[in-house]
């Protein structure tokens, strides 16, 4: 059987979201005994000659990078969307609305291209599948883990999780304003911020309940250290395909609260939404209760189990490879 390259432009270090996808993929390919793949990651010009004749299965972008192959492209989310909705967030004659106008019509080029390009697209949700399921043949494979390797929470009390990393143009930080009001507002609730985290953003938020962890060893078991996920996004801050760290809190059982966009193709009836800064402190007043959370966290593991099991969704990405080999 000819072998397959998994090539990504980033290195595969478990803090990038497009690394974090494709190392599930290749732990979940070997698992179901298909060895015949390597991950070329940090995947640049010079390590196109090690491709050979090879099956090419090229995470987000990287298909950029392959003038004379033929590849399988993997949609994490789409940039084009991305920047255009980042433009909304500021005034009309705001030099960044322009800039981020200026990114979605040069990434909308290139995705295209690279779609079209492509033998078939794997998208990580059904909101990027809607866009591109006219250009090329395509497959939703989600965003998924591996449940088992989730144990549940044991924290009992009322104590709040935010998944960074939280620097400068990166998803999260935008909403700052949002996170603020809710820490302040809420003095008697242990806020906990994972992940890298930018100097500005730590000094504005330095508060007798926060706490920040930067950059951690084991970012799970630190992560089940709090019974709740919070994660807000400002209307414009809007990425397709649904967050890891929403599926990780889910199997971890721990209830999410976030805002109207941010639980893009994780939709169902258990995650907590709140529209404004006031509903979402909302929504959290009503987590206070343990057995609410208990009830919901369990709801969202059961969702991971059915929905975003890397088991299940590995299945399709090989019957993919098996149809194009």
């Amino acid at each position: 059987m000819p072998k397959v390259s998994m090539i990504n432009e980033r290195k595969i270090d478990g803090l990038d979201a497009s690394g974090n996808r494709a190392q599930w993929q290749l732990h979940a390919l070997k698992k179901n005994d298909f060895v015949n793949i390597e991950l070329i990651d940090e995947f640049n010009k010079d390590k196109v000659s090690k491709l050979s004749d090879n099956l090419i299965h090229a995470q987000q972008l990287s298909g950029r990078l392959l003038e004379n192959h033929r590849y399988i492209a993997d949609a994490h989310g789409l940039e084009y969307v991305y920047s255009s909705n980042l433009s909304g967030g500021y005034s009309f004659h705001n030099w960044k609305k322009w800039s981020f106008k200026t990114k979605s019509y040069y990434y909308k080029k290139l995705e295209t291209k690279i779609l079209q390009k492509s033998q078939h697209i794997i998208c990580a949700g059904e909101s990027i599948f809607e866009r591109v399921k006219n250009i090329q043949s395509a497959t939703v494979v989600r965003n998924s883990v591996f449940p088992e390797n989730y144990i549940p929470t044991q924290c009992k009390k009322l104590k709040i999780a935010l998944v960074g990393p939280f620097l400068p143009g990166k998803l999260n930080y935008f909403g700052f304003d949002m996170i603020k009001f809710i820490v302040k507002k809420l003095p008697d609730i242990e806020f906990v911020f994972i992940g890298p985290t930018d100097k500005n953003f730590r000094e504005e938020l330095q508060f007798k309940n926060t706490k920040f962890t930067g950059k951690v060893e084991n970012y799970v078991e630190t992560l089940r250290t709090c019974s709740v996920l919070l994660a807000p996004f400002p209307n414009y801050a809007v990425y397709l395909g649904s967050k890891t760290k929403f599926i990780e809190a889910a199997a971890c059982q721990m209830p999410i609260v976030t805002t109207p966009l941010g639980n893009i193709d994780f939709e169902n009836d258990h995650v907590c939404i709140g529209k404004t800064k006031n509903d979402l402190i909302n929504q959290i007043d009503y987590l206070k209760n343990e057995n609410v959370r208990n009830d919901l966290g369990k709801k969202l593991r059961n969702e991971v189990i059915k929905n975003h099991n890397a088991d299940i969704e590995i299945k399709k990405i090989i019957k993919i490879y098996k149809e194009l080999m």
